[in-house]
């Protein structure tokens, strides 16, 4: 993906002690402009030096940070690959995103009845206390080794005197197991339906998908190429369970086997981000080593 999560108009790139990094006051954007890099020095040494290569389909795409949007937005009707690999894993070269979690976003709305809190308090139905006793039933944090929730944002309530009408709540939750994205979603449901109940409010939640989850076995022809060539590079293959979110979510479930490949740009996000031109280096060589011609 071409965009950063933060502009880079006033970087300013040291090289130093054979790392890449910004002087500190912007990030450097290797996140992943690193892998756009790679990419354009394998299309130019390609060109120039006409160089034999399995056949390729190159895709930069827009508003990762904010989404994967651009990969959403792509028309997949225009790809041929089924295959596919995406340099935009913080780790060190040869490892891997071989397991991605399944991910939803949440929204409940509670709506209750306006008073005057001190002249009618009885006539009212406090949404903010409908909507406080759904959060105390919805775990956040680490829930087990395969899943996280949080709630993220709160809105609700129009001054100290009236008893609140409307409120919203927004989160996510995250699993590698399935089964729990859809227990967390029935457990929701049912504490919305019995607070509504018991208040004589309404509480009403809604799901809309983040990303969908992926599994990648060795024996799988992409998995396979990609070991191979870092075994060629003297890279030890690292399969990582990762529990965050790329482009390459959105290209598995367009049916693109992709992996999402360790490039070595740390600290990402931040004006600490860095990465050394070993990596950077490693990286072209496995890039080179993915897309030459193999041997029948």
């Amino acid at each position: 993906h071409t965009d950063t999560v933060r502009s880079t108009a006033k970087v300013k790139p040291i090289v130093e002690n054979g790392v890449i990094r910004s002087d500190g006051t912007t990030i450097l954007g290797a996140d992943n402009r690193s892998a756009v890099a790679l990419i354009l020095y394998l299309v130019t040494e390609i060109i120039e030096k006409k160089l034999q290569h399995r056949s390729l389909e190159i895709v930069f795409t827009v508003a990762e940070e904010l989404g994967m949007l651009g990969a959403l937005a792509l028309d997949f009707s225009q790809l041929n690959a089924k295959e596919g690999y995406i340099f935009d894993c913080s780790a060190r070269p040869g490892s891997y995103v071989a397991v991605s979690p399944t991910a939803y976003d949440f929204r409940v709305e509670c709506q209750g009845r306006p008073a005057h809190s001190a002249v009618a308090p009885e006539k009212g139905i406090n949404a903010i206390s409908m909507a406080m006793e759904i959060m105390n039933q919805f775990p956040v944090g680490r829930i087990n080794k395969d899943t996280v929730a949080n709630i993220g944002t709160v809105h609700g309530g129009s001054a100290d005197n009236v008893v609140p009408d409307q409120v919203n709540f927004t989160g996510e939750f995250r699993s590698f197991s399935p089964s729990e994205i859809e227990r967390i979603k029935t457990n929701l449901e049912t504490s919305c339906r019995s607070v509504s109940k018991k208040y004589g409010g309404k509480c009403q939640v809604s799901f809309k998908p983040g990303f969908e989850g992926y599994k990648f076995e060795p024996e799988m022809p992409v998995i396979d190429r990609l070991h191979r060539a870092m075994e060629q590079l003297h890279l030890v293959p690292d399969p990582m369970v990762y529990p965050g979110g790329s482009d390459v979510n959105v290209l598995n479930a367009n049916g693109i086997k992709a992996v999402n490949v360790g490039i070595g740009a740390s600290n990402p996000h931040s004006n600490e981000e860095q990465i050394a031109l070993a990596d950077m280096v490693k990286g072209a060589e496995l890039l080179f080593r993915l897309v030459e011609v193999e041997e029948a």
